[in-house]
């Protein structure tokens, strides 16, 4: 017969063979211990193993209330959507991303009632060098969303709150330098704009306090970049609309007093309380999500792991967050560098139509934020589907995404094409710059379809981490439209010239973006390499 294993040789003394079994048992109990590897469970596997396994906290030797919040924090993201949720994504986005022109109108409104023409003039450089700074500076925004969206598809919990804690201290420090950077920069600039005397001063004194703000609005950018990568588009506007009301009550309190800083003043003091509300929400979401790591810790029981609402980035997670912003950060100068050859080349047309220029800009500027919409909601729900080897589900989202843009596109196409002839008086009464921007206005109704569906376009392809091939593309395209609108522009002048090269541009990018897409995502690999690539996206 075969032996039996020997037991462990203990002392023969039953005290001391007591006490050495209790060490061991102790030593094993409490020595905490980390699961690295864990397969991933589909969501109806997960959603059951959770309610199976609710956690019950004891507060005063009584079992509290399950932790319903909890459990769904910790589900993985679906990885299909339907349309009428992306719809009514995209609506909140598009009314997130309408408030900051809005409210630029609610300073200019009362800073033109309540003050002189030399403080209103002083909006026009102030607000074009701090908000530029501001939009340059959303590639931290971007790189927030999509690696926040790609932990959660994931299923990386702590990893996931680890982006929301390094996102929100990389933007206090890029605020800050960017201030600096504005004080230093205020006077040159505007000199070299060309400002009058009388305005550069009111122009400095915004400038300075919107500066010293920028770590505010910095901070308010990726704490809403945070949560659109969570699905969440409410959060996010309930703050504009807090911010909103505190805009405009401190418009009414310190604009008379102190002009265009007063105006500042308000817009720094209601970002700063629209960035404490979402401060409030991203601690809440990420104390949930500290019940979802799986840390063991003494005796089995699980620990709750959650890092500090601000943490210093490893130089891991740095060269992660800025290999996705960089390149966003180039395409967005090079978007900023077809706009300004837009205006340049309006400028050689003359005063009225320039100043026809100028209002059908900001129609747009208004209205095409509905393709920015797009592009966050892409950005927000693709990294699920990504993270699913098969290729349905995310060729299925795409194809629905296209469809929402092209719906949502046409309607906002037509509303903006109405407002020149119904509500032109709004913006000028000469009927020569009125008769001009309606002149143009098909081209704006063109485009703006058009925009919405390059911009969704683009969203795919920043989810699908090609922001170094956007980067090069926008370049390209930049340099080609703006030495061709130059030399176009020397033979035949006119307004309409200029926005026809605004719908060429979304056309050529339609057809650059698309091409791209459907070699990611439907086009199979031909070759090793290729396939290695798309298995690793």
């Amino acid at each position: 017969m075969k032996s039996q294993p020997s037991l462990p040789h203990f002392p023969k003394s039953d005290a001391q063979r007591g006490w050495g079994m209790a060490l061991v048992f102790t030593c094993v109990a409490c020595a905490p211990r980390r699961v690295h590897s864990r397969p991933l469970l589909t969501i109806q596997q997960k959603t059951s193993k959770l309610r199976t396994r609710r956690r019950r906290c004891s507060i005063d030797g009584s079992l509290a209330a399950t932790r319903t919040e909890t459990d769904d924090a910790c589900e993985l993201l679906p990885s299909e959507a339907n349309t009428f949720e992306l719809i009514r994504f995209a609506a909140g986005v598009f009314g997130l991303y309408l408030a900051t022109p809005l409210l630029s109108l609610v300073d200019c409104s009362f800073v033109g009632r309540m003050c002189g023409t030399a403080q209103l003039a002083a909006l026009g450089p102030g607000t074009a060098l701090c908000d530029s700074t501001s939009y340059i500076l959303s590639c931290l925004g971007v790189a927030t969303t999509n690696l926040y969206a790609s932990r959660r598809a994931q299923g990386h919990h702590f990893a996931a709150q680890r982006v929301i804690s390094d996102a929100l201290m990389l933007s206090v420090v890029c605020g800050i330098v960017s201030g600096v950077a504005l004080c230093f920069a205020r006077t040159p600039v505007l000199r070299l704009f060309g400002v009058e005397q009388e305005v550069i001063q009111p122009a400095i004194s915004y400038i300075s306090v919107r500066a010293a703000g920028a770590p505010l609005a910095l901070l308010t950018t990726v704490a809403q970049s945070a949560c659109l990568g969570e699905r969440d588009s409410v959060s996010p506007v309930i703050a504009v609309a807090i911010s909103s009301i505190a805009n405009v009550l401190g418009d009414a309190l310190l604009v008379p007093k102190f002009g265009a800083a007063g105006a500042a003043l308000a817009t720094v003091f209601a970002q700063g309380i629209g960035a404490l509300f979402l401060l409030i929400v991203l601690r809440r979401r990420q104390l949930q999500l500290g019940w979802c790591a799986d840390i063991v810790g003494p005796l089995g029981m699980p620990m709750r792991g959650a890092p500090s609402l601000f943490t210093w980035p490893s130089p891991r997670a740095r060269g992660e967050f800025f290999r996705l912003a960089v390149p966003v950060l180039v395409a967005l100068l090079g978007k900023m560098v077809f706009m300004n050859s837009l205006v340049l080349a309006a400028a050689g047309l003359g005063t009225t139509a320039l100043a026809a220029h100028q209002v059908t800009f900001q129609i747009w500027v208004l209205f095409c934020r509905a393709g920015d919409s797009l592009g966050a909601t892409a950005q927000a729900y693709l990294p699920s589907a990504l993270a699913v080897k098969d290729y349905a589900p995310r060729r299925s989202l795409i194809i629905r995404l296209a469809k929402v843009s092209v719906v949502w596109g046409v309607l906002n196409s037509a509303v903006a094409a109405c407002v020149p002839a119904l509500a032109g008086g709004v913006f000028t009464k000469d009927l020569n710059v009125r008769l001009a921007v309606q002149g143009v206005a098909p081209c704006l109704a063109v485009g703006l379809v058009l925009h919405c569906a390059t911009l969704m376009l683009e969203g795919v392809l920043l989810a699908s981490r090609r922001g170094q091939w956007l980067a090069k593309v926008y370049w390209l395209n930049s340099l080609v439209f703006t030495s061709g609108l130059y030399t176009i522009g020397r033979y035949y002048s006119s307004l309409y010239v200029v926005w026809g090269a605004m719908v060429v541009f979304q056309v050529v990018r339609i057809l650059e973006f698309s091409s791209r897409v459907i070699g990611d995502h439907w086009r199979k690999p031909r070759t090793v390499r290729e396939l290695v690539m798309q298995g690793s996206d």
